[in-house]
């Protein structure tokens, strides 16, 4: 049982991936209740975490997704993702 709630939160977090780009203009987590604005936050970081990204936690920041990255010599760092495609912004 528990296998298919990942299974489903999983596909659900892929979903959010593509609907995120329509969403851009209310915000990297969208606009809606801070319960579904949690659940958007889990799915990127999953989604994160899946691509190989060490992240810890994940939060809007001026229309950009910040990951609080854990990197190989334990130090933390904070990285900047684009909601939707979740390609790392280089400055």
């Amino acid at each position: 049982m528990i296998k298919n709630t990942v299974i489903a939160l999983v596909a659900a977090a892929s979903f959010a991936g593509v609907v995120a780009p329509a969403m851009a203009d209310t915000g990297a987590f969208g606009d809606g209740s801070p319960e579904m604005r949690e659940f958007t936050a889990d799915s990127i970081l999953s989604s994160l975490q899946n691509k190989g990204v060490n992240a810890t936690s994940v939060e809007e920041w001026g229309g950009l997704v910040r990951a609080y990255v854990k990197l190989d010599n334990g130090a933390q760092a904070m990285q900047l993702f684009v909601p939707g495609s979740l390609e790392q912004v280089t400055l």
